[in-house]
Parts: structure tokens; C-alpha cells; sequence
């Protein structure tokens, strides 16, 4: 009966005691889960982009690339902003949209406007950063980009239209986290009886590194333009 009585006692400890490290477990990888999330939030660098830009849609992208009176469509004011998140080994996602209008009297392939038309796009872009092939160089960062997006023109037959982006661009830090910008891509239409067209722009970017040390998205020392002791790494 006493041996019954241990073996129940043991088992019933047994239960408690699995039971408790189980809670535990599970409130441990809760809390990891929080803070991997919120460690992604807090520590991986983001740059905030702000810019001008130029929509080249003539049909004729090689023709009149310096002849902005003939195929450019531009405002006065910056209309593009872009955000891009720093994952690892060169590799950044940008998300960016951008806002102008076709003047009267362009020519949007072959199609004359009579009417001020608005455009808009939205585009989702995975960069590299060239560096990570070449080496570093501080101050210098040239990239290439390819994504998808949407176009919108609001007086072509159709409109809308999906469309695959590839193009280059750099920026230059000017000092620490404030740099400049410039991009070129071109978007190549995937829905038929739309066009493609060249999106350049310039602009200035302002990136936001938080905590040290070993981190999801850690930009390395390359990305400082200039260090505390005013030298550069």
C-alpha cells in the first residue's frame, strides 16, 4: 500500500512538474515570437525616400530621352516617396509610389492628349546592392532593382495595367543617415493593348538604423559616411 501510495505521489509530481515546464515553454517562445517581431520592426534599417520624377511614355524611350518639351511628363514639386526595407547580404525590398499628370498636347504613343491626364503607379522592387560584388565603398552605394507594379493612366483606352520594372540606380551618402537618390527603370507592360514607358527620378532618402550589434538587416560600417571622430570607415 505505501509503495502505491509513492508511485501515485511520484506520477501526480510527475504531471505538476510537465506541466509547469510546459507552461513555461510556451510562455518563453510566446515571448520570442513578440520580440522576433518586434526586433524586425525596431532593428532592420529603413530609408524613407522623397523625390522628383520624370514619366518618359512617347513610345519612343531612345529617341527623345533629352528632349523633355517632347516626351516628358513631370510637376514642379516632388510626387514620388519610397520606402525600403534592408534585409541582408545586399538585398533591400522597396515599395514606392508615385503621382503626376500628362500636359496637353503629348504625345503618349501615338495618341495626342487633348486633356490633362493623371498618372499614378505603385511598384514593389527587390534591390542589390552592387557592392556586395564589388567591394565597398563607403559613401557610393550603386544597386540594381527588378519588381512589379501598377500603372495608371486616366485617359488611354485602357488605364490600368500590371507591369514588370527593371532598372539601376545609386545613392550617395552625404552625411550619415541623409543621402541622394537616383533611379532609372524601365516598365515593361504585361496586359495587352498598354504601353511601356522609362521612370527616372532624384530625390533625397533619409535612413533609420536602430540599436547595435548583431541584428536582423545590419548594415555594416560601409553605410557611414562619416564616423564621430569625423573620419571616414
Amino acid at each position: 500500500m505505501k509503495n502505491i501510495r509513492l508511485l501515485f505521489l511520484s506520477a501526480l509530481l510527475i504531471t505538476l512538474s510537465s506541466s509547469l515546464l510546459a507552461q513555461k515553454q510556451r510562455a518563453e517562445n510566446k515571448s520570442q515570437a513578440k520580440g522576433g517581431f518586434k526586433r524586425f520592426f525596431t532593428k532592420t534599417p529603413w530609408t524613407f525616400g522623397l523625390s522628383g520624377h520624370v514619366v518618359d511614355d512617347d513610345g519612343k524611350p531612345f529617341q527623345n530621352v533629352f528632349s523633355p518639351s517632347k516626351a516628358w511628363n513631370f510637376l514642379p514639386y516632388p510626387s514620388r516617396i519610397t520606402v525600403d526595407g534592408y534585409y541582408k547580404s545586399g538585398f533591400s525590398f522597396q515599395g514606392e509610389f508615385a503621382y503626376t499628370q500628362y500636359k496637353i498636347g503629348r504625345d503618349i504613343n501615338d495618341v495626342i492628349t487633348t486633356s490633362k491626364w493623371t498618372f499614378f503607379s505603385a511598384d514593389a522592387n527587390v534591390k542589390f546592392d552592387l557592392n556586395e560584388a564589388f567591394g565597398p565603398t563607403n559613401w557610393f552605394d550603386p544597386y540594381v532593382a527588378a519588381g512589379y507594379g501598377f500603372t495608371l493612366r486616366s485617359g488611354a483606352v485602357k488605364p490600368a495595367t500590371v507591369n514588370f520594372n527593371a532598372g539601376l540606380g545609386f545613392n550617395i551618402w552625404i552625411y550619415e543617415n541623409l543621402g541622394f537618390n537616383a533611379q532609372s527603370m524601365a516598365k515593361f507592360s504585361m496586359i495587352q493593348g498598354t504601353s511601356n514607358y522609362l521612370h527616372h527620378s532624384v530625390g533625397i532618402i533619409y535612413r533609420i538604423q536602430g540599436g547595435a550589434g548583431a541584428r536582423p538587416g545590419k548594415l555594416g560600417k560601409r553605410y557611414k559616411f562619416v564616423s564621430k571622430g569625423g573620419r571616414r570607415k
